[in-house]
């Protein structure tokens, strides 16, 4: 319905303007400077997360609803909530911001080719689902490049009203996610937005399993490249930590489908608290390594 797509759209629009006001040129004189760390992370997460996923859907025999679902959350770039975690962390918030910069840049191609590939080949055509590659990449386009470049230029130009402003659009961009998903629900008369609620409990295993699986993916993709400590806990939240609003807009909005958005509902409850946990894991050590140091010099 129309009002679903502009809601969506805006939705989008703001949360990526907040991207946008975390980043600077420098950001991006990174990708050349370190291109072993972000072209490594970058394509570890476009090929190992969705082959990850399909082994995980494949080994719990979801039902293909959330397999679908899945298959949006694994193909989607990282969050700006990655970058929030990272920094809390006192891990590598720049090596963060990047890698979001990049991948959020790229899923205007990587996205709608993921989803149209691993929902053919990975569910077997049971999710009926036709992927409309063109019009998604241009939506995309507008919702992902354009608002980055917005608050890319507030940054540069206005920093006093970008840090004014932040919070505020992050709450307006929150909310108009959850109006959009209580629009089509409401307004949808479409029997597939229909999922059984005894199929949730696989749901939150399978969403648990998948954040696990991909804080490993990304520690092992940083003890390859050989990172510091910091860095490999930094790809750890990238891999892990996904922007379920560009999922959930792509469903809700590219392909008109709300029961392909419920797996990234039940990824919040559980996978950012989970990377909630580990970023507390991690000050916990800092602090213990802290008191050591000054134990020692004494």
């Amino acid at each position: 319905m129309p009002e679903t797509q502009l809601v969506g759209v805006f939705s989008l629009f703001i949360l990526m303007m907040i991207v946008g006001l975390e980043l600077t040129p420098a950001d991006f004189r990174r990708v050349l400077a370190e291109p072993a760390t972000v072209v490594g992370g970058t394509l570890a997460q476009l090929v190992l997360l969705p082959l990850m996923t399909w082994a995980l859907v494949a080994l719990l025999d979801v039902p293909p609803v959330f397999g679908a679902g899945a298959i949006l959350v694994a193909a989607s770039p990282g969050a700006g909530m990655s970058n929030i975690l990272t920094a809390l962390a006192r891990a590598n918030t720049a090596l963060s911001v990047t890698l979001t910069a990049v991948a959020s840049l790229l899923s205007v191609v990587t996205l709608p080719a993921l989803a149209a590939l691993g929902i053919r080949l990975f569910l077997d055509d049971r999710v009926d689902v036709d992927v409309p590659i063109g019009p998604l990449m241009l939506q995309l386009s507008v919702a992902l490049l354009l608002p980055i470049a917005l608050g890319m230029w507030m940054r540069a130009r206005r920093p006093d009203l970008a840090h004014r402003y932040a919070p505020r659009l992050q709450r307006w961009g929150i909310a108009g996610l959850v109006l959009l998903i209580v629009l089509a629900a409401l307004f949808s008369e479409d029997e597939r937005t229909q999922v059984d609620l005894s199929q949730l409990e696989i749901g939150f295993l399978a969403a648990a399993l998948w954040t696990l699986a991909a804080m490993a993916i990304g520690w092992l993709v940083a003890l390859a490249l050989r990172l510091a400590p910091a860095d490999r806990f930094t790809f750890l939240i990238e891999f892990s930590a996904r922007n379920v609003a560009v999922a959930s807009i792509v469903a809700l909005t590219g392909l008109e489908r709300l029961d392909l958005a419920f797996f990234g509902g039940v990824y919040v409850a559980i996978g950012y608290p989970l990377a909630g946990a580990a970023v507390v894991w991690r000050r916990r050590r800092a602090v213990v390594a802290q008191r050591t140091a000054g134990d020692r010099k004494r």
